[in-house]
């Protein structure tokens, strides 16, 4: 077989405090790693975990030589693990992937020949709830409604098929529990955006950044991944905590990514209206927003620099794709 045909590929694992998940998750990406006929790295990126995270992936490094154990020197969530685990990375192309994932045979079969496209930024790939096996992830739709973006919503594989949609198939975003992506692409974006740490909005500032920029992002239905939801998120943070970082987070990807004045005009009258709610979470999340006003002004104006599609061409663009879609069946939304 000829190696050459095939992405070199280097999967990045974050891990915090996951000591219970590897036995479980990591052997199905180990087999599937084994079955890719190209060339296949496993980076494990350990968070500063406080359990036994460690001396259990030492179990593993003999049953797949590609295995790297690289330990961070702070605990600083996601974006800092992903970008330490790039700086590790050797191939061409990176998937990354929560330790709460499990992979079925062949997942690797399917990704490489979507690179040949020099304008793609990333896959993002089939996914169902582990133990139910109720699809979760499918192509991401986005769109704009009272004052910010949602990607709440995708569709999936049986209205894609009644609807009779084209591949490669478009996607508005990616599932961060599980995505591929250029790595030289990732570099140019210069890795995940650690203004948000230590959780939530990161593969969705990257993606959005990517198209802005012109690139593509494709869903690949044939690659199935079994996602253990929230797993990884709740052993490290309360239902409160979650709730103000993800709106402070919705805020910074606004302020930094909208560049739009129309958006952006309704964007501020929506949040007054939500602020008037006296609601604890969106106080606190705002305070936190502004606190980190400088850091979004100099990344936004870098944005804006670099961008070469619009706010509002992204939003038509993908309006007028995803209505084929929209009249075969409403989107469900992950539960």
């Amino acid at each position: 077989m000829d190696h050459s045909e095939f992405k070199s590929l280097s999967i990045i694992i974050p891990n915090y405090n996951g000591e219970k998940l590897i036995p479980v998750f990591l052997p199905t990406v180990i087999k599937a790693a084994r079955e890719y006929a190209g060339q296949c790295e496993i980076i494990f990126v350990d968070d500063c975990s406080t359990d036994n995270s460690l001396k259990v992936i030492e179990v593993y490094r003999s049953s797949f030589s590609g295995l790297t154990v690289v330990k961070s020197d702070i605990n600083g969530g996601f974006s800092k693990s992903c970008n330490l685990g790039i700086s590790r990375a050797r191939n061409e192309i990176l998937f990354f992937l929560n330790s709460d994932v499990a992979l079925e045979a062949g997942y690797f079969s399917y990704f490489s020949r979507h690179f040949d496209d020099p304008d793609l930024f990333a896959v993002t790939t089939c996914g169902f709830a582990y133990g139910s096996q109720q699809p979760i992830d499918g192509i991401k739709n986005g769109y704009w409604r009272r004052g910010f973006l949602r990607f709440s919503e995708n569709y999936f594989d049986e209205t894609i098929q009644s609807a009779g949609l084209t591949p490669p198939y478009l996607s508005f975003n990616i599932q961060g529990a599980y995505f591929f992506a250029d790595a030289a692409k990732i570099h140019q974006l210069g890795g995940f955006d650690e203004l948000y740490s230590p959780y939530i909005y990161e593969e969705t500032d990257l993606a959005y950044r990517a198209l802005k920029r012109g690139w593509k992002i494709v869903y690949e239905p044939r690659c199935r991944a079994y996602h253990q939801v929230s797993s990884s998120l709740s052993s490290v943070a309360g239902r409160f905590r979650i709730k103000r970082v993800s709106c402070r987070h919705r805020l910074l990807f606004t302020w930094k990514n909208i560049h739009s004045r129309r958006l952006l005009w309704a964007h501020f009258f929506f949040l007054a209206l939500r602020l008037a709610s006296l609601n604890a979470a969106e106080w606190v999340g705002l305070a936190g927003a502004l606190r980190r006003m400088r850091a979004v002004a100099t990344r936004r104006r870098h944005e804006k620099e670099c961008a070469l599609r619009s706010d509002e061409e992204l939003l038509r663009f993908f309006d007028d794709y995803f209505s084929i879609l929209k009249k075969n069946m409403r989107p469900r939304r992950p539960r």
